[in-house]
């Protein structure tokens, strides 16, 4: 007993001292010595956990509740290390086990927290670290996660108090600070509210950028935990005119990037071709998989001239799917590198680049803040997420002729490049596999009345800003058999008052909104495309336009009702359309949008001659390879002028 002690004293120390290897060794002599000690196998198993040793933590785990069937404590660390591993159906019963044992175990409420918000169900593990702060001591990592969830959920007064709380619990919690800072609602319940918090959000701005402290490694190291905590991504959505707050939010990027790597932030030479003539193009991303922000990119990548371009693709994100294998085809070099800005940019400069193109800038925080440094003579934005990125490293922004305004320079702190059409090279597999095969699915799978006018609104909810609410009353009392068809998001919170939102617009003009509105759940790629094939027509959004929304509606061959707007981001379904030649479907004012969805809804000879003209034309929209020539153009050229 005595060595047992002696040993776990020993192997205590070495824990606090974080000398894991070693503090390993000693546990499992201990367990040797009395392989029914369950606090020894329980802290092998967290140790197996901290080296990414998952099975043998589950093991240890295990051993722990055959000695005592009733350890909470075991199972929730089971469950995290299932968690770790990728094994979300183990994980949550461990988990529903430790809580079925003790249900006040705040590691437990914690843990599941996490898997909840790792799945993207965020009212779900918010309620899982309220308990947890109810349950415990009050951590202040518990409280900034909390806090993240009720952001997401648009509880932005609670969500502030939260960040308080665990800025009260550690003083200078950089990310709880700067997330503060940052804060906006997802969802707005009137123009003023977009204003106050437009007001708030430049004062939180004016607040990290005076007080932004560089002068110690803590304070920088401090200051970058703060930018990759996460993006300004809500800003985007007000509907204004974003170039000074982005300019602002660029600069601070920059500066904290600046002092944390000066080896990346010097002027960068633009290098001499190789024997093979080619110029070398880099596209770092972390989505490149099925994902809105860079997709659109394959058809760049397929249709570029492998003579004169040599293309590296750099995925940053942890998730990989089909999508993924296809940007692997068509570049000459990828790297998968997750999770660490150092080696992704040490491998970007070690490339030694001609061009370096970000597919968006604005939807990942670290690939935000990596975009703050200078890794390529030339460096360039994608429209994946159509907004300046406001960053003095940014030298040009890849835009589409047919979606800018005449004045959209003036939305750019970069220099505003007009690439011909789309500026999308979009593939006609999906049309013709949509064409070719039946969904089988009918209106009545999907709660739909049949003998409905179906008008689709696909935009993400925190796309509708409310002082455009009152266009679906205008069309439904002109067409009373409407039904408009939304899509939730994760946050039923955000559902919720979203349809309160709407629901008042509709009271207002004297209807109600459970006649005409129908919220369908997150859907999967393939029954987003069934709903498609059994709607009627495709309302687009005003302040921001459906691009790969509207692409999929005329893959199903669905009339299109848009309205453009001054940003380019309130234009891509003009640009669709223009490229069509259907026209007679482009409102020029809210209340043209009004009379074009109604006539398409009880004219239906004329919505079927716009489907005919749907049918006949869309061949115009795919495989547009003037885009990727007047692309490559631009790399020749910005090349060349820099020799």
């Amino acid at each position: 007993m005595a060595r047992k002690n002696s040993l776990k004293k020993r192997a205590k120390a070495l824990l606090q001292n974080n000398q894991l290897p070693a503090a390993k060794t000693l546990y499992d002599q201990i367990c040797k010595l009395d392989s029914r000690d369950a606090e020894a196998w329980l802290m092998l198993g967290s140790i197996h956990s901290r080296l990414g040793r998952y099975d043998q933590a589950v093991q240890c785990c295990q051993k722990v509740v055959s000695i005592e069937p009733h350890n909470a404590q075991a199972y929730s660390k089971m469950g995290a290390a299932h968690q770790a591993a990728g094994q979300d159906t183990e994980a949550m019963a461990c988990y529903q086990q430790a809580l079925s044992i003790h249900p006040n175990l705040a590691d437990a409420h914690y843990n599941l927290g996490n898997l909840f918000r790792g799945q993207g169900n965020y009212d779900a593990a918010e309620k899982c670290y309220r308990q947890a702060i109810r349950c415990g001591p009050g951590h202040a990592l518990t409280y900034y996660l909390h806090a993240n969830m009720l952001k997401a959920q648009s509880r932005v007064e609670e969500a502030v108090a939260s960040y308080d709380q665990a800025l009260k619990i550690t003083p200078g919690f950089p990310e709880a600070y700067w997330n503060k800072m940052r804060i906006l609602p997802v969802l707005y319940d009137g123009k003023e509210q977009v204003d106050y918090y437009r007001r708030k959000y430049a004062d939180g701005l004016c607040e990290l950028s005076g007080h932004l402290s560089l002068d110690t490694p803590r304070a920088r190291e401090d200051a970058l935990k703060g930018i990759t905590a996460s993006t300004n991504f809500y800003l985007q959505y007000q509907g204004r005119n974003d170039l000074e707050l982005q300019r602002q939010y660029g600069e601070l990027v920059h500066k904290v990037m600046a002092t944390n790597y000066p080896q990346w932030v010097v002027e960068r030479k633009m290098p001499p071709l190789g024997k093979d003539r080619k110029i070398r193009i880099g596209y770092v991303s972390a989505f490149l998989r099925s994902h809105n922000g860079a997709v659109w990119l394959l058809g760049w990548l397929r249709h570029r001239n492998r003579d004169q371009f040599e293309v590296y693709c750099y995925h940053t994100g942890a998730k990989i799917d089909e999508k993924t294998a296809e940007f692997r085809q068509h570049c000459d070099h990828f790297y998968h590198i997750p999770g660490d800005l150092d080696s992704v940019c040490t491998r970007i400069v070690t490339d030694n680049l001609h061009v370096l193109v970000y597919p968006e800038l604005g939807m990942d925080a670290p690939t935000m803040a990596r975009a703050g440094l200078r890794l390529a003579p030339v460096q360039c934005v994608g429209w994946g997420h159509p907004i300046t990125s406001g960053l003095p490293t940014m030298d040009y922004w890849l835009s589409s002729d047919l979606m800018e305004p005449e004045n959209g320079q003036e939305h750019y702190t970069e220099k505003l490049i007009r690439l011909p059409n789309m500026a999308n090279c979009y593939s006609k597999e999906q049309h013709d596999r949509l064409q070719s095969q039946s969904s089988g699915k009918k209106r009545l799978d999907f709660g739909l009345r049949d003998d409905a006018v179906l008008y689709f609104c696909s935009q993400s909810l925190f796309k509708y800003l409310p002082e455009y609410d009152f266009l679906l009353p205008e069309i439904a009392r002109r067409v009373p058999n409407a039904q408009f068809v939304f899509l939730g998001i994760s946050s039923v919170h955000v559902v919720d008052n979203f349809m309160e939102r709407i629901d008042h617009a509709f009271t207002n003009a004297g209807l109600h909104a459970k006649d005409f509105c129908v919220m369908l759940p997150r859907l999967t790629p393939e029954d987003y495309l069934a709903l498609n094939r059994v709607v009627d027509i495709f309302l687009d959004n005003l302040p921001w336009s459906g691009n790969n929304t509207t692409l999929a509606a005329i893959d199903c061959h669905l009339p299109v009702v848009t309205c453009p707007t001054g940003y380019m981001r309130g234009r891509h379904s003009y640009a669709i359309l223009k490229m069509l030649g259907i026209e007679d479907t482009i409102a020029g004012n809210q209340q043209e949008y009004v009379d074009i969805a109604v006539r398409l809804g009880v004219n239906e000879g004329w919505r079927h001659d716009i489907v005919r003209q749907v049918v006949s034309r869309h061949e115009r929209i795919y495989e547009d390879t003037d885009c990727v020539h007047g692309l490559e153009e631009f790399y020749k050229h910005v090349v060349e002028s820099m020799f």
